[in-house]
């Protein structure tokens, strides 16, 4: 038995959850990292525990899993497409070891979409942001013009 009489506050409000983000740009930096089994058992993961930096929701959590291993052929391929996207955008296209891709700012788009178990609204990155790119091209805008050919 452990005595936690003054170990905390006994007028805490409960937590109310996490309510999603709101979809947009943010910059995460990984924080924390394990290789771990998945919870079918069925392959392996990595999850990252990151961070948001800066903005209104500076220091909040955000979980991701990449899943590196799997039995279904076609989640360890968004899975490596996912770690992929994550590698370059931090600039660490070979790491040996999770802790490489610590404390490294990366921007994403982040969206919400509703779980397929619970229904649950919950955030996903729909995008990683690469320094590397040339900015995106002009949308071309409509020109009107008159047909130079003469009627016959």
């Amino acid at each position: 038995m452990a005595n936690i009489a003054s170990n905390y506050n006994p007028d805490a409000e409960p937590s109310a959850g996490f309510t999603p983000l709101p979809a947009g740009e943010y910059t995460l930096e990984i924080v924390e990292s394990e290789y771990k089994a998945t919870s079918k058992g069925t392959g392996m993961l990595l999850a990252c525990k990151a961070q948001i930096v800066g903005g209104d929701y500076d220091q909040r959590p955000f979980y991701i899993n990449y899943n590196l291993e799997n039995d279904n052929p076609q989640a360890q391929e968004i899975g490596q497409r996912d770690f992929a996207g994550l590698r370059r955008a931090i600039g660490v296209l070979a790491p040996d070891d999770s802790e490489q891709l610590h404390f490294i700012k990366f921007g994403v788009k982040i969206g919400i979409k509703a779980r397929n178990d619970t229904g649950e609204l919950e955030n996903v990155i729909k995008q990683y942001l690469f320094d590397d790119e040339a900015p995106a091209p002009q949308p071309r805008t409509k020109v009107e013009c008159t047909d130079w050919r003469k009627a016959a």
